[in-house]
């Protein structure tokens, strides 16, 4: 079964190898392909008998989203998405019947996928559906506007309303059941919404959810401690005296979207 990696990361490259040859060491991987350019060069070039049976893609490549790669992918080949902070496009995903596995990926939830998948490929009664249609459907939500992230905040203040742009933010967080919402001059709102929610609507280039209390902004990042047992503390720009951390579970994805 051959299988490849659209993977800009080698790290990450290195990691789903050895996680792919420990669920069949016959397996023959090709890749990483670090680029959209290099990727649709190299499906283009392997169709039919020389297609991949499957394919690990990482959405976010150096030079633009997996998907922009995709259109030159044979029919036959099943497709798995990969992904860091991309939490906005999982439901995307799901509603459009599309396989993901998030960043970092487990052993177990890798063999999970890997099994249904390998199932449905060799149930010779039954067509396997092509992803590309549901690649299709996905870039075409995405591009007809249905996956904006949020730009600005209209928060009650007082006797009328405050609109804070989300590029003034320096980070947010709850305090005693509060959502508050820190700017970088030192200002703060209470906001009717939750993490989780939050998150799911900021642009994921732009902030980072460090753990189940913070979100930071990027440009409020002033640097990065290391702290006990593989933690990390993140310095925010204007409130050194607030501590922001980041689990060891979570540390390699922090030093991977500060590194883009």
């Amino acid at each position: 079964m051959k299988m490849l990696i659209i993977e800009d990361e080698f790290r990450n490259y290195n990691r789903l190898r050895r996680m792919l040859t420990a669920y069949d060491p016959t397996m023959t991987i090709e890749g990483p392909l670090e680029s959209v350019a290099e990727a649709r060069q190299w499906l283009a070039a392997h169709q039919g008998p020389a297609a991949p049976d499957l394919v690990f893609a990482d959405i976010r490549l150096s030079d633009g989203i997996s998907f922009d790669a995709l259109d030159t992918l044979d029919d036959a080949t099943s497709l798995v998405f990969t992904t860091a902070y991309d939490e906005y496009a999982l439901k995307a995903f799901q509603y459009n019947g599309l396989a993901y596995l998030m960043k970092p990926i487990e052993e177990e939830e890798l063999h999970q996928t890997l099994d249904r998948i390998l199932k449905l490929r060799g149930n010779s009664h039954q067509d396997k559906p092509s992803d590309m249609q549901g690649v299709k459907e996905l870039v075409g939500q995405m591009r007809a506007g249905n996956y904006q992230y949020r730009e600005r905040f209209l928060i009650p203040y007082k006797d009328g309303f405050e609109i804070v742009n989300v590029n003034d933010v320096s980070f947010i967080c709850t305090e005693h059941k509060d959502t508050r919402v820190y700017l970088r001059s030192g200002k703060f709102y209470s906001l009717s919404m939750s993490l989780d929610e939050l998150e799911r609507q900021l642009n994921p280039r732009r902030f980072f959810r460090a753990n189940r209390q913070y979100i930071v902004h990027i440009d409020s990042v002033d640097g990065v401690k290391i702290y006990f047992a593989g933690k990390l503390r993140i310095l925010l720009r204007g409130y050194e005296n607030i501590d922001v951390m980041c689990s060891r579970e979570r540390a390699p994805l922090l030093k991977e979207w500060l590194n883009k």
